[in-house]
C-alpha cells in the first residue's frame, strides 16, 4: 500500500513539472491556434497581449550577433543582447527560412521584470549554442541605430562608423510581441513575402 501512495506521489510530480514547463509555452502558443482550439483557451485561462514592436538583428563582420528590440525604429532600445552566434553561423541557421530563438531563465534570475534578466540560455532551431548577454547601449550601437532610424523594414549592409571599420549586415522588420505570464514571443511580419523568412524568438522563465 505504501508502495502504492508513493508510486501516485511521484506521479502527481512530473505531472506538475511538466505543467511547470508547458505552461509559459502554451501562453504564446494559444494565440496562434484556430478556432477549433477555442476550449482550450478557457482551460488554460489564458489572455496574453499582443502589441507590435520594431526588432532588429544586426550582424558585424567580425563579432556577435545582435538583437535589438525597441517601441519603434526611433525609440531607445528595451532589449539589446550579444547572440552566442557569429554573422556566418547565423545566416547558416537562416538559409532554409525557419528560424526560432529560445532564450530561456530560470525563475530565481529576476524576480522582477522578464526581459532584466543579464543572461540566457539561447536554442536555435533546437540546438542549444550556449548563452546571450544583455548589452549596455554604446555609441557605436546608437550611431547605427540612427543610420537605420527611417527604415521599418528590410535587409542590407550598412558601413562601419569610422573609414576603415568593417560593416554591418541587418535585417528589421515589425515583430508581434505576445506577453504572457512568465513568457514573451516575437513573431516577424512578412506579409509582402519579401524576407522569405519565418523568424521568432521566444523569451521563457522556467
Amino acid at each position: 500500500m505504501h508502495t502504492q501512495i508513493s508510486g501516485e506521489k511521484q506521479q502527481q510530480q512530473q505531472q506538475q513539472t511538466w505543467w511547470n514547463l508547458l505552461h509559459p509555452i502554451m501562453d504564446l502558443v494559444i494565440p496562434c491556434w484556430t478556432c477549433q482550439w477555442e476550449p482550450l483557451l478557457f482551460f488554460f485561462n489564458s489572455s496574453p497581449q499582443t502589441i507590435t514592436v520594431t526588432g532588429t538583428i544586426i550582424c558585424p563582420r567580425y563579432d556577435k550577433v545582435r538583437l535589438c528590440i525597441q517601441e519603434h525604429s526611433g525609440s531607445f532600445p528595451f532589449l539589446l543582447l550579444d547572440l552566442p552566434l557569429h554573422t556566418c553561423d547565423f545566416a547558416s541557421h537562416i538559409r532554409h527560412g525557419v528560424t526560432r530563438i529560445v532564450l530561456e531563465s530560470n525563475r530565481g534570475d529576476s524576480p522582477e521584470s522578464l526581459l532584466s534578466v543579464p543572461t540566457w540560455v539561447m536554442h536555435c532551431n533546437g540546438r542549444r549554442l550556449g548563452f546571450a548577454t544583455r548589452r549596455q547601449m554604446t555609441d557605436k550601437d546608437a550611431w547605427l541605430l540612427e543610420t537605420m532610424r527611417t527604415v521599418s523594414a528590410g535587409a542590407g549592409i550598412l558601413p562601419g562608423k569610422a573609414p576603415n571599420s568593417t560593416g554591418f549586415k541587418y535585417l528589421r522588420g515589425t515583430f508581434d510581441r505576445v506577453l504572457g505570464s512568465d513568457s514573451e514571443a516575437y513573431y516577424l511580419n512578412d506579409p509582402s513575402g519579401c524576407f522569405a523568412q519565418e523568424l521568432s524568438v521566444f523569451f521563457l522563465r522556467l
